[in-house]
């Protein structure tokens, strides 16, 4: 495509986004002109939306889906005092849902933050639908993905068996996200025994996880293989495991599809990083720089991107620190800062 073209249609996406928030206004009125009480029907609606945003977090532009899921959020806000009975409880599940998945969004965008604001509001949601699954969901999500904010490792173990607690222990999302948030927490603690005991507890709950959440690939709320890959990972990166965390990434990359470019940019950062770890501090920054070279400036200053970049670097040995390679990475993660980290 050449270059009048691909202004052609940036500028016809700018124009068409502008002119929906320009309409939004007319639309609200007429919401506010026939408001009636919100029915299970309605609920059937937003169930629908948190469904289809929960696919998009994560792959779409995080600044597109901030502007979403900011406009639905107000407008469900505004419809639930008209909700009644079952449909009440329903469109609150809905509201912790889209509350949880803002919070990832500005996660993905670097604003720390703000996301755990917005963690808190999807927490006090889940608690009010008396769903012990759906306030482990929360709970377990935001233990993982603090993880990659400025949040001590210990505070992040207590958030996942918090989770863990809440969840009573089932095998669901929120109880396994805790149980991966923990062991990662432990790994970079430097506490690598009690962060392999519990790896293998993960994979026993894993294991224990029932197929709509296993087989629920590229989803905030599904947990498939790739995941207990990604977490096993981590845990051998950190404690300079070669072997073992070679073998995982290999086996995370094997399973995410080429547009996840998140994850699969996640997982050469730990292999960066194992290298780092493991004494050659020079090549894995090398092999970080070359991989963060290669994508789009703002790929490369995606939150979750940079917070694993930046984990690995901080397993480098005093001594390396000043290494020209990894001063280089440095500065080019520097230069990609987007939001308070």
């Amino acid at each position: 495509m050449d270059r009048r073209a691909l202004l052609g249609l940036m500028a016809t996406a700018a124009t068409t986004s502008a002119l929906a928030r320009d309409t939004e206004p007319l639309r609200d009125a007429f919401e506010a002109a026939v408001t009636a009480d919100a029915s299970d029907r309605d609920a059937d609606a937003w169930e629908r939306v948190a469904h289809d945003y929960a696919r998009e977090v994560g792959w779409a532009s995080s600044t597109v889906l901030h502007r979403e899921l900011s406009t639905d959020f107000a407008e469900l806000t505004r419809l639930l005092p008209s909700a009644r009975s079952t449909a009440r409880t329903r469109m609150i599940h809905v509201a912790a849902q889209l509350a949880a998945l803002m919070a990832i969004t500005l996660t993905n965008m670097g604003e720390g933050r703000a996301a755990r604001r917005w963690w808190r509001t999807a927490a006090r949601a889940a608690d009010q639908t008396s769903d012990h699954q759906a306030a482990a969901l929360v709970r377990g999500r935001a233990a993982v993905f603090s993880t990659y904010a400025d949040v001590s490792r210990l505070s992040i173990v207590e958030q996942a068996e918090e989770a863990i607690a809440v969840g009573h222990g089932a095998p669901c999302t929120g109880v396994v996200s805790g149980h991966a948030a923990r062991a990662q927490a432990l790994a970079e603690l430097g506490r690598h025994a009690e962060a392999v005991d519990a790896l293998d507890y993960l994979r026993g709950v894993f294991e224990q996880l029932p197929d709509t959440v296993t087989g629920l690939r590229g989803h905030q709320w599904g947990w498939p293989q790739g995941r207990l890959h990604f977490v096993t990972s981590l845990v051998h990166t950190c404690a300079g495991n070669v072997g073992p965390a070679t073998a995982a990434q290999d086996a995370a990359l094997a399973l995410y599809p080429t547009r996840n470019w998140q994850a699969r940019g996640q997982i050469e950062m730990h292999r960066a990083g194992v290298m780092i770890r493991a004494g050659d501090a020079a090549e894995g920054a090398r092999h970080m720089t070359r991989v963060l070279e290669s994508l789009p400036v703002e790929q490369r200053g995606d939150g979750l991107l940079r917070g694993s970049a930046l984990a690995s670097l901080r397993l480098a040995d005093p001594d390396q620190t000043a290494a020209p390679a990894v001063r280089q990475a440095r500065e080019l993660l520097a230069s990609t800062t987007t939001g308070d980290r």
